[in-house]
């Protein structure tokens, strides 16, 4: 493939191994002249069986303050937390080092993206508090895939390479609090990996009630978490459409940070919830997407419309119990 590009003009930037999920991921530079949709078409054209994408940019999501802590007394969670029945993960920004409520005994840390964004960190030490702070997940490490290079975004590339790290490290829940466009190279390695028995939970998105699908929690293989409110109400930037799967606390939640309370709102911040849930029940846990889904449509409380919808999905996430 390298030697089929190269002799059409596109300059070879980096090669990724992906052992764990059976592929090679390589980097090029497209020529000058051409556009992103013809390069993938030239690139699939000349080498049969070739998968070829944007490196496509995937943001956090997350926003804004909040009011009072509801969160988990709305889903049932116990006030002691549970125990984590699978390894869990988390592709984000990093966690900071020595973060208050986080041991670093809890955390088994990698970086792909520079490692370096304090406002990445901070979003990434939020969805660890979440996941296994406090009353949260507890008798497990979190592993954690620092992905963000600039900004709050991170490219297809160190998200991929995250992914491979994760399968390879047997992790069973992967909470994904970013959000981005459809991407070959994302469905072609997140379906592999769903495949080989991992659950993918994503943030369904913060870009409006009228934006597109936002991915990878528009994957039908990935369940799409919406946020909402202590008063049951949609986060007013949620997306919506046929792949939100279940709704959770996101709007004023309060992230204990050591003694102090910190505070924010987005679909990023429902995630965790969901993907606590999973990893503390022993049955689900081991179950594949599809029943996980018919879990949440079973035991959820409706929300909206009777039935399943495109705001909520199945509904407000209730939690059995350890």
């Amino acid at each position: 493939m390298i030697t089929e590009a190269e002799a059409r003009g596109y300059v070879l930037l980096a090669q990724h191994p992906l052992p764990r999920l059976d592929d090679t991921m390589v980097v090029f530079r497209i020529p000058i002249d051409t556009t992103i949709p013809e390069a993938i078409d030239e690139i699939e054209a000349a080498v049969p069986g070739v998968t070829a994408g944007a490196n496509h940019l995937y943001r956090l999501q997350s926003q804004g303050q909040a009011r009072l802590d509801y969160a988990a007394s709305m889903i049932g969670w116990p006030d002691g937390g549970c125990v984590s029945r699978a390894r869990v993960g988390m592709i984000d920004g990093g966690v900071a080092p020595g973060h208050p409520g986080l041991t670093s005994g809890q955390i088994v840390q990698d970086v792909f993206g520079d490692g370096s964004n304090a406002a990445a960190m901070d979003h990434g030490s939020r969805i660890a508090a979440l996941l296994i702070g406090p009353g949260r997940l507890r008798g497990a490490p979190l592993y954690s895939a620092n992905v963000v290079a600039e900004g709050d975004a991170a490219g297809v590339v160190p998200i991929l390479r995250a992914l491979d790290w994760l399968a390879a490290n047997e992790v069973r829940v992967v909470n994904i609090s970013m959000a981005g466009p459809r991407n070959k190279l994302m469905n072609r390695a997140l379906s592999r990996a769903v495949a080989d028995g991992m659950v993918l939970v994503a943030a369904v998105g913060n870009d409006g009630p009228s934006a597109p699908p936002q991915f990878p929690a528009a994957f039908p293989f990935v369940l799409g978490v919406t946020a909402v409110g202590s008063d049951g109400a949609v986060f007013r930037n949620a997306g919506r459409g046929p792949h939100v799967d279940v709704a959770a606390p996101g709007v004023d939640v309060i992230v204990r940070d050591g003694a102090r309370l910190r505070i924010a709102s987005g679909t990023s911040m429902a995630v965790p919830f969901v993907t606590a849930s999973i990893a503390a029940d022993a049955n689900l846990v081991r179950r594949p997407v599809e029943a996980i889904r018919r879990h949440f449509t079973a035991t959820s409380t409706d929300l909206g419309p009777a039935g399943r919808d495109t705001v909520f999905g199945a509904g407000l996430l209730q939690f059995a119990g350890c």
